[in-house]
């Protein structure tokens, strides 16, 4: 009968393959193996290795494997190579990742200002802001391993990064590919402060607001519109400013125009992807209204993304009539019919207003209909 082949097995292993596992596992991470074997990942070598019977040169005693366990997390290279004089560092380190043991690292190999979010300011709101909206946190790769703060965006927009690492004082790298630009800076320190600011893992799906102090608001929402947000001007002009993410922070953005600006906008939803799983909220404001907003975020601001910044620059130096203010005897015909009477006859009280700026206007006056005839 033939043997059944697990699914985990792959391709059968060839005899010049078992020979290179034969001469390079007992002296390599088996992590470091898989450039070697292509066509394997590092479970089915080690799996391999195993079934082979290979081990370090020399076998590991069970006194051996009993202290590594003990001090492969925290103590440093030297103790350990200290601690197993028969044995080189590579052997050690190696036979650590065998037995499914992690070291620590909880210090980041590259500079960079650790406590950038212990004290709050104007950047320092920006950037939290920006990494609720496009960036995120991460833990590491091995238990014990510093977790992560990283951000991924397009090619254009790498001076951002650029700006990032300034701020950080950060030497970690960034990296680019052929559309998309990265910078990755790894500090537990820092994504610990991070999570005290409800800054979460896999945010996108379960966002928190944090609590911003009020003067830095302004701050905190630029850095929320340069991630997720959007301005542009139509064909005639006259500029938009969106902003499209996760409920809470649209709402949070939304609440903060309104009670700052009297500006409203309904907050829409759009389901991201087929299945639905992923809900999208929208807000969206055009002409002067977004105008106004557009200029207070980015009026004299430090921090920005240059791309919308420039846009934002474009919208500030417009000039767009504002529509004539409503009248006393306007508000109190408002005051007095918009909850209970059809759309029909305020239109027929208001006639030289339109049905949609009329809802509008009511909204920020804290006026809502309740006739099912809208």
């Amino acid at each position: 009968m033939k043997k059944q082949r697990t699914k985990t097995s792959g391709p059968l292993w060839s005899k010049q393959e078992v020979q290179l596992l034969s001469e390079l596992y007992p002296k390599s991470w088996p992590r470091d193996l898989v450039r070697f074997f292509p066509k394997r990942n590092k479970n089915t070598i080690v799996a391999k290795a195993f079934e082979l019977g290979l081990s370090s040169a020399r076998p590991w005693k069970e006194n051996e494997n009993a202290l590594l366990q003990k001090t492969f997390a925290t103590a440093s290279r030297q103790d350990l190579v200290t601690k197993f004089p028969l044995r080189s560092l590579a052997a050690i380190l190696a036979q650590g990742e065998r037995l499914g043991l992690k070291r620590e690292r909880h210090r980041p190999r590259k500079s960079v200002n650790e406590n950038y979010f212990k004290k709050w300011s104007a950047n320092m709101a920006y950037l939290l802001g920006y990494i609720l909206a496009d960036g995120c946190i991460t833990e590491g790769t091995y238990k014990g391993y510093s977790d992560a703060l990283k951000f991924g965006v397009q090619r254009r927009d790498v001076d951002i990064l650029k700006k990032i690492k300034e701020e950080m004082q950060s030497e970690h790298a960034i990296s680019l590919c052929k559309n998309s630009a990265h910078l990755c800076i790894t500090s537990q320190c820092i994504v610990n402060d991070l999570k005290k600011l409800d800054i979460k893992y896999r945010k996108s799906l379960r966002e928190k607001i944090p609590n911003v102090p009020r003067q830095y608001v302004r701050d905190y929402t630029r850095g929320v519109i340069d991630g997720d947000g959007g301005i542009s001007l139509n064909k005639d002009g006259y500029p938009t400013l969106r902003l499209c993410g996760g409920k809470a922070t649209v709402t949070f953005v939304r609440n903060h125009f309104l009670s700052g600006f009297q500006i409203y906008s309904s907050v829409g939803k759009r389901d991201r992807s087929e299945s639905g799983r992923r809900v999208l909220f929208t807000i969206t404001y055009r002409g002067n209204p977004a105008k106004t907003l557009i200029e207070y975020l980015y009026r004299d601001a430090d921090l920005y993304l240059d791309r919308k910044y420039l846009l934002a620059k474009r919208c500030m130096d417009l000039h767009i009539n504002h529509r004539k203010d409503y009248s006393q005897k306007e508000y109190m015909l408002l005051a007095r019919f918009y909850a209970a009477s059809p759309k029909e006859k305020i239109l027929s009280l208001l006639p030289n207003r339109g049905w949609k700026g009329i809802q509008q206007h009511a909204r920020t006056l804290g006026m809502y209909k309740y006739s099912k005839n809208k």
